[in-house]
C-alpha cells in the first residue's frame, strides 16, 4: 500500500482481494488497540497509517 494521510475499509479490502465487512470481521480481536489509536473517534470509519500496520501486522 502507498503511503497515504488516511484509509478507508475499502481500500484494506482492494489489498487484501476481499471485501470491507470481511475486513472488519477479521480485525475484531484487535479493535479495542485501533481505538485507542484513535481517542475521540467512535467509529472506525477512516484508519491513520498507524492503524494501518497494526492492521497488516496482524494479517499479515
Amino acid at each position: 500500500m502507498e503511503n497515504k494521510p488516511t484509509y478507508t475499509y475499502q481500500e484494506i479490502a482492494d489489498y487484501y482481494q476481499t471485501t470491507p465487512r470481511t475486513i472488519y470481521r477479521w480485525i475484531k480481536p484487535i479493535r479495542k488497540q485501533l481505538m485507542e489509536m484513535n481517542p475521540g473517534k467512535q467509529k472506525l470509519r477512516i484508519l491513520l497509517p498507524k492503524q494501518v500496520k497494526l492492521i497488516k501486522d496482524f494479517l499479515g
